[in-house]
C-alpha cells in the first residue's frame, strides 16, 4: 500500500505529460476499488517550476526507497551485540510485529564519507524478505529497509561511521501525530521499540531524535536537560537530572527502564489521560529549549559552519520563549531569554 509523499519510479513512457520510465515522483493521493484494492495512483512532479499532477496505473509505478518520509527518528545504542548477530534479529523483530518489507526498491546501502562525514545513499534495490542485507549487511558501512504498514518504518543500520554503531528507525510524520494522541497507536510504536531494543540487545533508546543528533551522533547529549525526546529505554540506575514532571516512569525486565511523555499503558489496567493542547505545548517547549542548546553546542564543530547554527539557535529560543510566555510560565520565560542573551554574546565575542 502506497501513501501520500512515498516516492515512486514510474515503470514505463507518459509522453502526453513529459514523464519518461525511470523519472522519479511523489504519490499525491491513491485511488482503490469497493474492495480496497489500489488501481490508480496520483503522482506529483515538477514542469517548467511549477507542481503538477497526473493519474497513472498502479502498475506503471514501483515504490522506491527515500528519505522523504524519515521525519521522526528513533535511535538505539550501546549495541551490546555485533552487526552480523543483531542486523538480522532487528529485522525478524520488525516483522513479528506485523510489518512486512515494503514491495518494490525497499532497500539501499550506505557509505560512510569520512572526510565530510556524511552517510551517502547507494542505489535503492529490492530485497523482498530482507535476505540480502540479513546476511550482507554486517560487511557494510551501513544500509537501510523500508517496511510496509501506514508508520512505513526504515529500519537504518549505521555501522560503521563517525562514532559506535547504531541503529535507527524513521517513520512518516502523521504515525507520529497519532501516537502522541491515541494510546493504541502508541501502543504499537512501544510494541515495536522494546522487541528492537532486546533484539539489539541496546544500553539506549530515545525517541524522538532530531536532525542535529542525527548529524554528529552525539547520542550522549539526548541524556541532558532540556530534553528533546518524549521516550526513553535505559538502565534503571541511569540518572537523569531535572527531568520533567510530565515524564513517566516504569520498570522493565533485566534491569531497564522506561520514561515517556506518551500514553504509554504500563499495565493493562492502566488508564492513560489524554494529552491535553496544553501538554502539547509544554511538550513543544522542552523540545525547542532542547534544540536551541543543541545547535549552540555544535557552533564549536568548524565544520558546520557557526552563523546557520546561530541562526538555528535563536530560532529556537525565540520559539520556546514565545511558548513559554503563551503558557504563563513567565520566569521560565525569562531565564530562556537570558540564556539567547548570554549565546547572542559569545556569538558577537567568539565568531565575529
Amino acid at each position: 500500500m502506497l501513501h501520500p509523499d512515498d516516492t515512486v519510479r514510474l515503470l514505463r513512457d507518459f509522453p502526453e505529460a513529459g514523464l519518461a520510465q525511470g523519472k522519479e515522483c511523489a504519490v499525491a493521493a491513491t485511488i482503490g476499488d469497493e474492495q480496497g484494492n489500489v488501481r490508480e495512483v496520483e503522482i506529483r512532479y515538477y514542469a517548467a517550476g511549477a507542481a503538477c499532477n497526473l493519474t497513472v496505473p498502479a502498475d506503471a509505478v514501483q515504490f522506491v526507497l527515500s528519505k522523504s518520509t524519515q521525519q521522526w527518528t528513533t535511535v538505539f545504542w550501546g549495541l551490546e551485540t555485533p552487526p552480523s548477530q543483531f542486523i538480522e534479529a532487528c529485522l525478524h523483530c520488525v516483522m513479528d510485529q506485523g510489518f512486512r518489507m515494503m514491495g518494490g526498491l525497499n532497500s539501499v546501502e550506505l557509505n560512510y564519507d569520512r572526510g565530510q562525514r556524511w552517510w551517502k545513499w547507494g542505489e535503492p534495490a529490492n530485497d523482498p524478505a530482507g535476505a540480502h542485507i540479513a546476511t550482507a549487511a554486517s560487511r557494510w558501512d551501513g544500509c537501510v529497509a523500508a517496511f510496509s504498514g501506514p508508520q512505513r518504518f526504515h529500519l537504518e543500520f549505521r555501522l560503521r561511521g563517525r562514532g559506535e554503531a547504531c541503529i535507527l528507525l524513521h517513520e512518516r510524520d502523521a504515525a507520529y501525530n497519532e501516537q502522541m494522541s491515541n494510546a493504541a497507536a502508541c501502543m504499537s510504536l512501544a510494541r515495536v521499540l522494546l522487541s528492537l531494543h532486546q533484539a539489539a540487545k541496546a544500553q539506549f533508546c530515545a525517541f524522538p531524535v532530531a536532525d542535529p543528533w542525527l548529524l554528529d551522533e552525539d547520542w550522549k547529549s539526548l541524556l541532558r536537560h532540556p530534553y528533546y525526546p518524549d521516550l526513553f529505554l535505559l538502565p534503571e540506575t541511569t540518572e537523569l537530572a531535572d527531568l520533567p514532571g510530565e515524564f513517566r516512569k516504569a520498570r522493565l525486565s533485566g534491569g531497564g527502564a522506561i520514561l515517556t511523555t506518551l500514553p504509554v499503558k504500563f499495565a493493562p489496567h492502566d488508564q492513560v489521560p489524554e494529552l491535553s493542547e496544553r501538554d502539547r505545548q509544554l511538550s513543544s517547549l522542552r523540545k525547542c529549549a532542547s534544540l536551541g542548546e543543541k545547535y549552540y553546542d555544535q557552533m564549536y564543530d568548524s565544520r558546520l559552519g557557526p552563523t546557520g547554527l546561530y541562526s538555528n539557535a535563536k530560532d529556537a529560543f525565540i520559539d520556546a520563549i514565545s511558548l513559554a510566555n503563551k503558557l504563563g510560565l513567565k520566569d521560565h520565560a525569562q531565564a530562556l531569554d537570558k540564556r539567547l542573551e548570554h549565546i547572542k554574546a559569545v556569538f558577537r565575542s567568539q565568531f565575529t
